[in-house]
């Protein structure tokens, strides 16, 4: 998800950013500008992060802001993709970090969680486009039948006849469910991203006491097994020539764990998948997609990881990259036609905090 968890989203139609986007494709610049920029090789991929390539009926009850867009909406930004860039594979970007000459403007499309409509919407796209994309899978989900924290807390809240709760975990909150049930998404979420050592069962069972709203747990292994991919789809991914790369085990924020437990945990994901693909797994997008500090890196490099995505960061210029702090941009819901060509060419503004 690419929603602030702090305040609440001022639409992008409504945004400065949106007119001149408008205004600059009515002046005919937006394509031109693509292309100069491709001409000279300016040394910038554009790394993107989806989620979900959905649309309303599918995603049901869980949360709609993880669907960036749905199966027509995809197919037509790979086209202008190909029209003004260069879609790159995640092992060129190796090379290009490394000092190999960039095409022009490279592009690497990527897609975080797991959630099933990646294999069954999103990869059939990009076969009959002729490109490729790069899949990074929190390991402890597949096959787990348990579903992602905003997806839980989304259902809980849209499922409450409460018009307001309290709760006493992991701080003292007063959440107007009936009021704005955005906020109250929005503030838990922010809990779960930023409490140290949190224990998410705590939370669940104290959520579900002040709501009055039990998921059963069949319920929960059957939605799951068809939102989110098991090991079988996240194969075919790697045997259609896809990349598939970690995006930690327990989809844990980083920060949240001792450096020690987040080089275990992202050993522990680098493990398994490199088993299950039967293919040496060494790139790693990092929950929520915040910048690491010393001690974090050492642990992502501990871990057997040398390359490392943040998200939602701008775009990544290559001479200044770090390979353990790479600049991904998160693609909206609200990205579409003029938009969406403006944020090829200049990325976003870095935001601080992000629920991906």
């Amino acid at each position: 998800m690419i929603t602030s968890t702090t305040t609440k989203r001022k639409p992008l139609a409504e945004s400065k950013r949106t007119r001149i986007a408008h205004a600059l494709e009515t002046l005919g610049l937006l394509d031109r500008l693509l292309w100069l920029r491709g001409k000279l090789r300016t040394p910038v991929i554009t790394a993107l992060t989806y989620h979900r390539v959905a649309d309303a009926a599918q995603i049901g009850e869980l949360d709609p802001e993880v669907a960036e867009t749905d199966a027509a909406g995809f197919a037509e930004q790979i086209a202008v993709i190909k029209q003004n860039s260069t879609i790159v594979s995640l092992s060129e970007v190796r090379l290009f970090l490394r000092g190999k000459r960039l095409p022009p403007n490279p592009v690497l499309i990527g897609f975080d969680d797991g959630y099933a409509d990646c294999h069954d919407v999103a990869l059939p796209i990009l076969q009959k486009a002729g490109v490729t994309g790069t899949f990074f899978v929190p390991t402890a989900y597949p096959g787990s039948g348990r579903l992602f924290a905003w997806d839980r807390i989304r259902m809980i809240i849209g499922r409450s006849k409460a018009e307001s709760i309290k709760l006493s975990y992991p701080v003292p909150l007063h959440l107007e469910l009936r009021k704005d049930p955005e906020e109250a998404k929005r503030r838990l979420l922010w809990f779960v991203k930023r409490t140290p050592g949190i224990d998410i069962d705590r939370l669940w069972e104290e959520l579900e006491g002040a709501t009055g709203v039990h998921i059963d747990p069949d319920e929960e292994r059957d939605l799951a097994s068809r939102t989110i991919m098991g090991w079988d789809k996240v194969r075919r991914l790697h045997d259609a020539g896809m990349s598939v790369q970690s995006h930690s085990h327990t989809h844990r924020v980083l920060s949240t764990m001792t450096p020690d437990e987040a080089r275990r945990d992202l050993q522990l994901s680098r493990k398994i998948l490199s088993e299950v693909l039967e293919h040496d797994v060494r790139t790693v997008a990092y929950p929520v997609g915040h910048r690491l500090s010393p001690p974090f890196m050492r642990a992502v490099r501990d871990a057997g990881f040398d390359l490392g995505f943040l998200n939602n960061a701008g775009l990544c210029v290559v001479p200044r990259v770090d390979p353990l702090n790479v600049p991904r941009i998160a693609v909206d819901r609200d990205h579409v036609g003029a938009l969406y060509r403006l944020l090829l060419l200049v990325g976003t503004r870095p935001h601080p905090l992000t629920v991906a």
